[in-house]
């Protein structure tokens, strides 16, 4: 059994059905009077299902997926298979904002307000498919209304505590398309090497996207023979030169997960500048 918020009630739900009604009723009782809902759809089965909700509920919304141009390529051939979907492509590719900002680590991951968060119009009403499940972080810090931290606005998350069973049981319910690469036994579909993924989520993405580790690879060979040898601009050595003999090496900690003992700054976004 679980908990979801209907209008300003808090109300107990058992079964996909009824949060499946709790759900719509959520998103009916805060569609925007005067305008419409902004939907980020990521392209995995999480978007897919408040996609379907959306629809369901016959709110007015709109959706947008943000390309980031490291993203699977199976995930934007899904993304593309929805016209309903607008895509929003960057300024800047990702290994090229890298060369600037340096590789995103789990403490800094500068690409996720880049390439996802700030392109968000200010005032947007937004529905998200953030589940609590997800992580302990989530569950503390997630309901299924809440305030927009850049400028206030509300976040609806119809989803919020759903399982994982229990999106995949609406999703086939409703016979809803989703990505391939569930079939292949990946369980989350975020950017090919995302810090936040661990050691063996990332060596099974560059085993199956092998030219995306040559781009990363590179990214780190190229930052070190731009920043090895150089004070920092605060007079500092270099993060790399503390710690690495080789932009190999600073791979090497960097893919495993690696914690650097004894220096207070590890995963500062300094570590680039």
């Amino acid at each position: 059994m679980g908990v979801s918020v209907v209008g300003s009630q808090t109300v107990l739900i058992d079964g996909i059905e009824e949060r499946v009604a709790a759900a719509i009723q959520l998103l009916r009782d805060f569609e925007p009077p005067d305008g419409e809902y902004y939907l980020l759809y990521s392209g995995g089965k999480d978007s897919d299902c408040i996609l379907q909700l959306a629809k369901e509920a016959g709110v007015r919304f709109r959706a947008y997926h943000n390309l980031t141009t490291i993203d699977p390529p199976e995930v934007v051939q899904h993304v593309k298979a929805h016209p309903e979907v607008t895509i929003l492509r960057p300024e800047r590719g990702f290994f090229a904002a890298a060369l600037g900002s340096g590789f995103p680590t789990r403490k800094a991951r500068w690409c996720c307000e880049y390439y996802k968060e700030r392109r968000n119009p200010p005032g947007s009403v937004l529905i998200m498919g953030v589940r609590a499940e997800e992580s302990a972080r989530r569950a503390k810090l997630w309901s299924p209304v809440k305030a927009n931290w850049r400028d206030g606005s509300r976040v609806i998350c119809p989803i919020v505590y759903w399982t994982t069973n229990q999106v995949w049981e609406f999703l086939h319910d409703r016979h809803v398309p989703y990505c391939s690469l569930y079939d292949e036994g990946f369980e989350r579909l975020g950017c090919i090497g995302c810090p936040m993924g661990r050691r063996q989520q990332r060596l099974a993405q560059f085993k199956r996207w092998p030219r995306y580790e040559k781009a990363w690879k590179r990214l780190f060979k190229v930052l070190w023979e731009k920043r090895s040898g150089n004070l920092q601009r605060d007079g500092r050595v270099w993060f790399g030169d503390r710690y690495f003999k080789s932009w190999e090496e600073m791979w090497e900690w960097w893919l495993n997960d690696e914690p650097l003992p004894g220096d207070e700054c590890q995963g500062s976004v300094d570590m680039f500048s």
